[in-house]
C-alpha cells in the first residue's frame, strides 16, 4: 500500500511540475458555434507552444493571466479585485491540451467540480490530397479526417515541418494552418507563427487537478451544466427554478467540438 501511494504522489508531483522546452510558437483563432438554436458566432484565441516532439496548447486569456501572475503583475488579495480579475481574463474554453507523440493530456476546471485531467490516446487517419491553397503567403496542401462524429478538412504547410496543430489535431507532415469541420461549426485559423527559444518553461496545465477517465470529466461537465442554483431569493422564490429549467434547455442544445468519442 506504501508503495501505491508513493507512486501516486511521485505521479501527481511529476505531472505538477511539469516544465518544456518551446521552439516555436503559432496562434490561432476560433470561430465556433457553441449551441445548435443559436446563430451566435463566438470568437476566441489560443497560443501553441511547441518543439519537435511534444506541445503545449493553451487559451490566449489563460496564458496572459498566468503570465502576469508569474511576473508579478497580478497579485491576489482576496478581495473583489480578485473576482474582476477572473472575469477580465475569462473564457469559455480554459482547457489546457499537452501532446507528446500520440498521448494527450486534457485539462481543465469547471464551475463546480473543479480541476480535473485524462489522458487519451489519438490516432488521426488523415487522407492527404492534391489540392493545394495560400495561407499567410505559404502553399498549404489539403488534408481530411472523421473524428468526433464530425468530418474534418485541414491545410498543412511543408514549410513548417512540425506534426501540431490547434486543439488535440496533429499527425500531418506539416503545421496545421486551417482546420474546420464540414459545417464550420469550429474553425481553427492560424494568424501568427514565431520562433521561440525559451528553456524549461512551466506549463502551468492545473497541476492539482483530479485524474479521471474522459467519460467521468464528460459526466462532470454535464452535470456542472445544469447544476442547481445555490442558496434562495426571498423576494422571488421561483428564480432558482426558472434559472435551472433555463440552464437544461441550453445544455439540449449543446454542439460540443466532440460529438462522439
Amino acid at each position: 500500500m506504501k508503495k501505491i501511494l508513493c507512486a501516486f504522489f511521485i505521479t501527481t508531483f511529476l505531472f505538477s511540475q511539469q516544465k518544456m522546452d518551446i521552439l516555436f510558437q503559432a496562434n490561432y483563432e476560433l470561430k465556433f458555434k457553441e449551441y445548435k438554436n443559436s446563430d451566435k458566432e463566438g470568437l476566441n484565441t489560443f497560443i501553441l507552444q511547441f518543439n519537435n516532439k511534444e506541445s503545449f496548447f493553451k487559451n490566449m486569456s489563460v496564458y496572459v493571466k498566468d503570465s502576469l501572475i508569474e511576473n508579478g503583475k497580478i497579485k491576489y488579495n482576496n478581495t473583489q479585485e480578485d473576482l474582476n480579475i477572473n472575469m477580465k481574463y475569462s473564457t469559455d474554453f480554459p482547457y489546457t491540451i499537452y501532446k507528446k507523440g500520440n498521448e494527450i493530456n486534457f485539462a481543465n476546471e469547471l464551475p463546480y467540480s473543479g480541476e480535473l485531467r485524462y489522458v487519451e490516446n489519438i490516432d488521426f487517419k488523415w487522407i492527404i490530397s492534391k489540392e493545394k491553397k495560400m495561407i499567410k503567403g505559404f502553399e498549404c496542401i489539403k488534408a481530411t479526417t472523421s473524428k468526433w462524429g464530425r468530418n474534418w478538412t485541414a491545410y498543412f504547410s511543408l514549410n513548417h515541418p512540425m506534426p501540431f496543430g490547434p486543439y488535440k489535431f496533429y499527425g500531418l507532415p506539416g503545421l496545421i494552418f486551417e482546420v474546420y469541420d464540414e459545417d464550420k461549426d469550429y474553425v481553427f485559423n492560424l494568424y501568427k507563427f514565431k520562433n521561440r527559444k525559451k528553456n524549461n518553461v512551466t506549463l502551468n496545465n492545473y497541476p492539482k487537478a483530479k485524474k479521471v477517465s474522459k467519460q467521468q470529466y464528460k459526466k462532470a461537465r454535464n452535470n456542472d451544466a445544469v447544476h442547481p442554483m445555490e442558496g434562495t431569493v426571498k423576494e422571488d422564490p421561483d428564480l432558482p427554478k426558472r434559472i435551472l429549467k433555463k440552464k437544461i434547455e441550453k445544455e439540449k442544445n449543446y454542439n460540443p467540438i466532440e460529438l462522439i468519442d
